[in-house]
């Protein structure tokens, strides 16, 4: 083997032995603190989480079906009122 090999090879080495190193730090401070539950959701995640889109979310805040928090010109929905609101929607499929 060529100088330049083996010493790429003892700094792959190297490399490796510093990660193994990290992730038995990592390893040993245990799971990482439990986050907490979320309050408030802004409109892009109420649209993804409930697939229906971004601009209908936005005309259900105006129409008020969906109640929310202004916040400057953006629309806060708390968790409160998202589950509200979906709660309501599982009634009427429900009486359908």
């Amino acid at each position: 083997m060529s100088a330049e090999l083996v010493s790429a090879v003892a700094e792959l080495i190297a490399e490796v032995r510093d990660l193994a190193e990290r992730i038995s730090h990592l390893e040993a401070a245990g799971p990482a603190p439990a986050q907490p539950p979320r309050t408030a959701w802004r409109v892009s995640e109420v649209a993804k989480s409930t697939g229906i889109s971004y601009d209908q979310v936005i005309a259900m805040i105006k129409a008020g079906e969906i109640g929310h928090v202004p916040a400057g010109r953006l629309y806060i929905v708390p968790d409160e009122e998202l589950r509200a609101f979906l709660a309501r929607g599982r009634r009427l499929a429900v009486a359908s």
